[in-house]
């Protein structure tokens, strides 16, 4: 049976003093961790848009734990036609996202309260699912791993960013933040292969720097 203690990371996330400052240069702009990382938030962003064909014709989108919408307002302005859903299990960051839509005039996004290891979607409802800066606290990696290529269609891109580790590098003291925090790590390779057991490929390393990893990947036919 899964655990429903949530973890410190999972806490900090629902915790409205976090939602504060979370798209400031205290939390995802902060200009220490765009040191250690080697790209800015702004940088990731274009980084990550592109890869995930944020351009062009209509699309469906889901921003996985999309938390104060920060990357699910840029993508609804890149996509003026398309529809995205922002799904998060954070209640106080749900609502930060709801005012900061309201604000921008955005009515192309839907946000929903859920879980990512159980997505309440069909099969390929969205041609693109991108989660940074979520994935490495998700209890159960691979359920929701299995989830995201559930809802992907065929040719559908998968963008993630995530916190990095050495490949090998999973000893004692990393086990010991897993633990205490809820906050793990991935090597490329490791995430690659846990992504191909789901029918993803086509992987794509985006920026690898330090702590920090950008990745797309496309579901594969049946």
């Amino acid at each position: 049976m899964r655990s429903t203690q949530k973890s410190l990371g999972q806490r900090a996330m629902e915790s409205r003093a976090i939602v504060k400052i979370y798209e400031s240069r205290l939390w995802r702009r902060n200009p220490l961790f765009a040191a250690l990382t080697g790209l800015p938030f702004d940088a990731e962003l274009e980084t990550i848009a592109p890869a995930a064909g944020i351009v062009g014709s209509p699309r469906r989108v889901l921003d996985l734990a999309c938390g104060s919408g920060i990357y699910t307002r840029p993508f609804a302005h890149r996509l003026p036609a398309g529809r995205i859903i922002g799904l998060d299990l954070s209640s106080p960051m749900l609502d930060h996202a709801r005012a900061a839509l309201r604000s921008e005039g955005l009515s192309n996004v839907d946000l929903v309260r859920g879980s990512a290891l159980s997505l309440p979607f069909g099969a390929a409802s969205f041609e693109i699912v991108n989660c940074c800066g979520a994935l490495h606290l998700f209890p159960d990696v691979n359920e929701a791993l299995g989830e995201i290529a559930r809802v992907l269609t065929p040719g559908g891109r998968f963008t993630a960013a995530v916190f990095h580790r050495r490949s090998g590098d999973d000893r004692g003291f990393r086990r010991l933040i897993r633990r205490w925090s809820g906050v793990a790590s991935f090597d490329p390779e490791e995430l690659e292969g846990r992504l191909a057991a789901r029918g993803l490929g086509g992987f794509e390393v985006l920026h690898l720097h330090g702590p920090w990893l950008l990745l797309a990947g496309t579901r594969l036919p049946e």
